[in-house]
C-alpha cells in the first residue's frame, strides 16, 4: 500500500522592490533586482549591516536565504548582526531563526539552546515542535515527548503540537498512543491531511477497509487528489470485495502516476481475484517493466507460469526474484515446492532452508522441510 498522502504546500510570495521616478537606484534596490539567470537576490553584494536595521526587510530575506536560496552561512551570518542590536536580544523570532541554520548545520546543541531560549522569551508551538525535532535527531524520543507534553499543557488548543507527538510514538512503534493523539488531533483541526491519512493506513493494516475508505473520501472531499490516495482506495475496495470500483480506482490512479508499478503490480492481484490469469499476468509484466527489480512481480509471474505449465519459465523467474530481493522468503519457498513436485529433493531442501532463515515463522516451509527430512531419511 502507498505512503501516508502528505500534500504540504508552501506559499512562496515575491515583493517586487521598485525605486521612485527621478530617484537614484539605492544599494537595497540594486542587490534585489531580478539577475538573467532569475536569481531575485544577489546573495554575494547583499549588505547585512544596513539590512539589521530594517527588521521586516531583515526577516524576509532571512527566510529566502533558509527555504528558497537554502544557504545557511549567510542565512547565519543575518541573523548574527541583527542579533548585535540590544532592540532584538529579546526577539524569539530571530533565535527560532538561529536554531534553524544551526540544525541545517548539524549543530544540534547549539539549536537547542537557541530554542530553549526562544521558548524563554515567547512561549510559541514552532519553538517546541523544533525542540522535539532536535532532540529526536540526538536520538533522544522521551525527552522530545516530554517537550512537546509541556507544550501541550500550555497550548492544549495547538492541533500541530499532537501531531508530533502522535507522529513519535508511530516511530517507536507504540501504535494504539499514536492513534489515539492522532484522533484528539482531528477534534482540533477535523481537515488535518496527515492525521486523515494516518489513520486511514492503520485502519487499512488492521483488516478494516470499510473504515479506511471513510477517511480516504474525507481527503477526497478536502480536494486532496493524487495517485497515491486512488491506489489506497482501490485497495479498500479490493479488500472490501467491491471489484469493479477498485479497478476504476486503479484506472484513475494510472492517470495521475508518473511511475504506475505498484499500481500495476495491485491490479495484477486484482485480476488473479476476479480469475482473470491473463490480465494479471500482463499487469505483472508491465509492472516489472517499470520497475525491473519488483521481486514480488517476478515471483507471481513465476506461479501464474507454473499454472499454464511453464515449469522452466517459472523456475527463472523464482531464481530472479531470489537475487533481486533475498531477504524475501516467498521465492524461496516457491522455488522449493517446485523443486519438490520435481522430485529434485537436495535443491529443495537448501531453498527451503533458504526460506526459513529468512522467516522462521512461516508454516508452510516448516512442514516442506519434515516433508523432506522424512523423505532423506528413508532414503
Amino acid at each position: 500500500m502507498s505512503g501516508v498522502v502528505n500534500q504540504y504546500v508552501r506559499p512562496v510570495s515575491v515583493c517586487r522592490i521598485t525605486s521612485q521616478s527621478g530617484v537614484s537606484p539605492t544599494l537595497q534596490n540594486v542587490t534585489m533586482a531580478a539577475t538573467s539567470e532569475g536569481s531575485y537576490l544577489d546573495i554575494t553584494n547583499l549588505e547585512f549591516l544596513e539590512f539589521a536595521h530594517q527588521t521586516a526587510m531583515a526577516k524576509a530575506i532571512c527566510d529566502y536565504l533558509i527555504y528558497f536560496v537554502r544557504n545557511i552561512k549567510q542565512a547565519l551570518r543575518l541573523c548574527e548582526e541583527v542579533l548585535k542590536k540590544k532592540t532584538s536580544l529579546e526577539d524569539w523570532w530571530w533565535k527560532c531563526r538561529f536554531a534553524k541554520c544551526y540544525y541545517r548545520l548539524g549543530l544540534y546543541r547549539d539549536a537547542e539552546y537557541q530554542l530553549i531560549c526562544s521558548l524563554q522569551n515567547q512561549n510559541m508551538a514552532l519553538n517546541v515542535l523544533g525542540l522535539s525535532k532536535v532532540y529526536m535527531r540526538l536520538d533522544q524520543p522521551n525527552t522530545a515527548l516530554k517537550v512537546l507534553q509541556k507544550g501541550i499543557e500550555k497550548m492544549p488548543e495547538e492541533s500541530h503540537l499532537k501531531i508530533g507527538v502522535a507522529r513519535i510514538y508511530e516511530m517507536m512503534y507504540a501504535t494504539c498512543r499514536s492513534l489515539l493523539f492522532y484522533k484528539n488531533a482531528l477534534v482540533l483541526d477535523a481537515s488535518n491531511i496527515e492525521a486523515l491519512a494516518c489513520l486511514a493506513a492503520n485502519y487499512f493494516y488492521e483488516h478494516q477497509p470499510e473504515l479506511s475508505l471513510r477517511y480516504y473520501r474525507r481527503l477526497l472531499q478536502m480536494g486532496v487528489s493524487g495517485p497515491e490516495i486512488w491506489n489506497n482506495i482501490g485497495l479498500c475496495c479490493f479488500y472490501s470485495s467491491q471489484l469493479d470500483m477498485a479497478l476504476d480506482c486503479f484506472d484513475r490512479s494510472l492517470r495521475f502516476a508518473d511511475d504506475a508499478a505498484d499500481v500495476w503490480y495491485n491490479i495484477g492481484h486484482l485480476g488473479i481475484s476476479m480469475g482473470d490469469f491473463h490480465m494479471a499476468h500482463q499487469s505483472f509484466k508491465i509492472a516489472l517493466s517499470l520497475n525491473q527489480s519488483n521481486a514480488e512481480a517476478l515471483c507471481n509471474l513465476g506461479v501464474l507460469s507454473l499454472y499454464a505449465r511453464n515449469i522452466k519459465i517459472a523456475r527463472s523467474y523464482f531464481i530472479s526474484a531470489k537475487e533481486v530481493a533475498p531477504t524475501l522468503f516467498q521465492p524461496h519457498y516457491n522455488g522449493a515446492l517446485l523443486a519438490y513436485k520435481l522430485g529434485n529433493l537436495q535443491d529443495s531442501f537448501a531453498m527451503v532452508s533458504s526460506a526459513l532463515r529468512v522467516n522462521k515463522a512461516h508454516v508452510d516451509s516448516r512442514e516442506l522441510k519434515n516433508n523432506l527430512e522424512w523423505h532423506i531419511r528413508a532414503l
